[in-house]
């Protein structure tokens, strides 16, 4: 992701030179579309081998052995629209998605003294709607700096399996939540009605008491049209 940042900013700085007659329109509509890379934070493996543990000891399969992995990066997007009342103020409504963090351990179980391999999969995924404001700083005549912050409404999906030898079950389950998220990035315009940038969102406790809270940190390379 540090390479894409740094050919996103090369990027951002020969558009602002290419395009000497671009400037941001001081009020109306813009559409954005957001590409990047989420990370879910606090989540630990440790505590989720004793999810997987506690979950073979519920249903009489003590965990006899046990390696695990985590993925806790993911690809994300967001589709924002929103309306400029000036040149440094705005109001906007996004759905995003920022994928989920996946947890896998394998290893055996114990039935009564028989030993079995058996699996564990876990997934987090986070999704929803987000309403709030953004200011913008112009800095020169196409570059400009952006702060953003708002209440995001979130579905928080759970999913997890439990295979042993060829048996396996599952089960999910989703909760709804509201958080806030605050953020900031640079972008420049050009060709009047367009702008290219890079932003840095962290989304707050995203879940809830009954899925379990992780703050989201969320980097995106954002296209924006505006009218």
């Amino acid at each position: 992701m540090t390479g894409r940042i740094s050919l996103t900013l090369g990027i951002l700085a020969l558009t602002a030179a290419a395009a000497p007659g671009a400037q941001a329109l001081e009020r109306g509509l813009y559409f954005e579309l957001a590409l990047g890379k989420s990370t879910f934070k606090d989540v630990d493996v440790g505590a989720l081998d004793a999810y997987a543990r506690d979950f073979f000891d519920s249903i009489g399969l003590p965990v006899q052995s046990l390696t695990s992995s985590l993925d806790d990066t993911d690809q994300s997007y967001a589709i924002t629209t929103g309306y400029r009342w000036n040149r440094y103020l705005a109001g906007e409504v996004s759905y995003f998605r920022l994928g989920a963090f996946q947890y896998f351990g394998e290893g055996t179980v114990s039935d009564a003294g028989d030993i079995h391999p058996g699996s564990f999969f876990f997934g987090y995924r986070s999704k929803g709607i987000a309403i709030g404001g953004a200011a913008t700083l112009p800095v020169g005549r196409h570059l400009e700096l952006r702060a953003r912050g708002g209440i995001s409404n979130t579905d928080t999906r759970l999913k997890y399996t439990a295979t042993v030898e060829d048996q396996s079950g599952s089960d999910k389950f989703s909760d709804n939540s509201q958080e806030f998220y605050y953020g900031g990035g640079v972008g420049v315009n050009f060709w009047t009605y367009y702008r290219l940038g890079i932003d840095y969102t962290k989304y707050l406790e995203m879940g809830s008491s009954n899925t379990g809270k992780t703050d989201i940190d969320n980097v995106q390379i954002s296209f924006s049209y505006q009218y």
